[in-house]
């Protein structure tokens, strides 16, 4: 029956913590999200209109709302970047459009105005692929960004600036260019030629990979002993500690009630529970332990062939950890 209780204390103690824990995150993500927006409403007055983008963009990340969505938008715009701060207040606009406070009403008109503006500023670029071009397995890039096959043909809104589109697909040799598209009112157009096969041949000393070569290379090496039955002796000794912390507990709690003056027994108090909050901590780490080395155990036996030597890749790391209501070791290390 005490041990029942004991347990439910563990769990409840370890649920308030995790929400206590959840909440305080949460908080923080909070206060960063207005620090970071207050910075870059600073950065805009002084002029630093790429470092206040940066600001809001981080702000938005932490704690997404329509003002700092808007704010995002008119960073972008003011720094050239129309394609993006178009997609921005249309992302604004969508996202109040249901609103039915008169703020949010407010933000959502200012996104749908803004983004009818700069509409006709919009500069585009087309990424031709003739239907004979397209091999099997064709992917194209716009720098690092893969383009939808539903986006080929098509006119589409970017920022201004230098891009490098690769087409490529397997048994071809890659294809790439550069095009330059103005921030705004500008179209451009890159055509994608058909792709040339590769003139790659394989060599004729190399030797195909067979089942038994792959058997051979995945037979395991011989693991070492030594690192589980050193995590099974690290748990038989946190035991061992929560054990003694346990019943030096209750030695204490014996001794309160023997004890007439308040202050001793308030001491006695303090000082029984801190010994079982140790015991408890003790005793979760020796648990977490004795799974690791039944774990590595069972790792190590299923090899062909066992040693005892053990090599720098088997390292181990026990460090104590105390704390003002729990203790415990920390057992780490590769093997």
């Amino acid at each position: 029956m005490e041990l029942m209780k004991f347990s439910k204390i563990v769990v409840a103690a370890l649920a308030a913590v995790t929400a206590a824990s959840s909440g305080a995150r949460a908080q923080s993500s909070t206060a960063q999200a207005e620090t970071l927006f207050r910075e870059g409403k600073d950065l805009i007055a002084k002029g630093k209109i790429a470092e206040a983008c940066a600001a809001f963009d981080a702000s938005q990340k932490l704690d997404p709302t329509i003002a700092t969505l808007l704010n995002q938008a008119s960073c972008r715009e003011k720094n050239g970047q129309l394609a993006t701060a178009w997609g921005l207040f249309l992302d604004a606009e969508r996202q109040s459009r249901a609103a039915t406070d008169t703020t949010t009403r407010q933000f959502h008109q200012v996104a749908t105005d803004h983004a009818a503006k700069l509409e006709p500023r919009l500069s585009t670029l087309t990424i031709t692929i003739a239907a004979e071009s397209r091999v099997g397995g064709l992917e194209i890039l716009r720098g690092a960004e893969p383009v939808d096959a539903g986006a080929w043909n098509k006119a589409l809104p970017v920022d201004g600036g230098t891009y490098t589109i690769t087409a490529r697909a397997p048994g071809n040799a890659e294809w790439s260019s550069t095009v330059t598209v103005g921030v705004q009112h500008d179209a451009k157009t890159i055509e994608i030629p058909k792709l040339k096969a590769a003139a790659l041949q394989p060599s004729r000393d190399a030797k195909p990979a067979t089942a038994a070569d792959a058997t051979t290379a995945g037979a395991g090496r011989p693991r070492s002993l030594v690192l589980p039955i050193v995590v099974g002796g690290v748990a038989v000794g946190l035991f061992g500690g929560a054990l003694g912390f346990e019943l030096s507990a209750r030695s204490t709690y014996d001794k309160i009630g023997k004890s007439t003056d308040n202050k001793e027994r308030n001491s006695l108090f303090d000082s029984a529970v801190n010994k079982r909050h140790v015991s408890e901590g003790l005793g979760i780490a020796g648990v977490a332990a004795a799974g690791v080395s039944v774990w590595l155990f069972l790792r190590s036996t299923g090899s062909d062939e066992i040693t005892s030597t053990s090599t720098q890749a088997n390292r181990l790391l026990i460090q104590p950890v105390f704390g003002s209501d729990h203790a415990g070791l920390v057992v780490g290390g590769r093997y």
